[in-house]
């Protein structure tokens, strides 16, 4: 599997879209990833279901109006950046992750993912920055 820069201009088809996390504005552990229907490739964050939601066979033009609404927001976001998802040379999905002003959390991506592949499956890992969790959740 490889994991390479894309342009949202690249997003073309249909996809189950996945927003991880997105509890409370600006969550710093939110971010997208798109699916695509029309293979046999299944993504899935490793997590519990309460942690994300998918969204159903979601043409470009309405996947990329919840990206913006979701994702972008000149205040804390400098851009959005687009990672696709390969498997054996062909595209299965994106990643669209908030790249964040330097004063909003001290560091530009708060969250790390890695992806791994098993059977048809593509499974998502995700780790929060400890240094963002602390600031967060530890009193910091």
């Amino acid at each position: 599997m490889i994991i390479e820069q894309c342009n949202e201009q690249d997003i073309k088809g249909s996809y189950d879209l996945i927003i991880y996390s997105n509890t409370f504005d600006y969550d710093p552990e939110t971010f997208i990833v798109l699916d695509r229907v029309d293979d046999n490739i299944k993504i899935i964050p490793y997590a519990p279901e309460f942690k994300y939601r998918v969204f159903k066979n979601v043409n470009e033009k309405e996947a990329l109006k919840i990206v913006n609404e979701v994702l972008k927001n000149p205040v804390y976001v400098s851009k959005v950046k687009c990672t696709g998802i390969k498997d054996e040379g062909d595209m299965v999905g994106y990643e669209l992750k908030p790249v964040y002003l330097p004063w909003v959390f001290g560091i530009s991506e708060p969250v790390q993912t890695v992806y791994k592949k098993k059977g048809n499956t593509i499974t998502i890992f995700i780790n929060l920055n400890p240094r963002i969790g602390k600031q967060l959740y530890g009193g910091g």
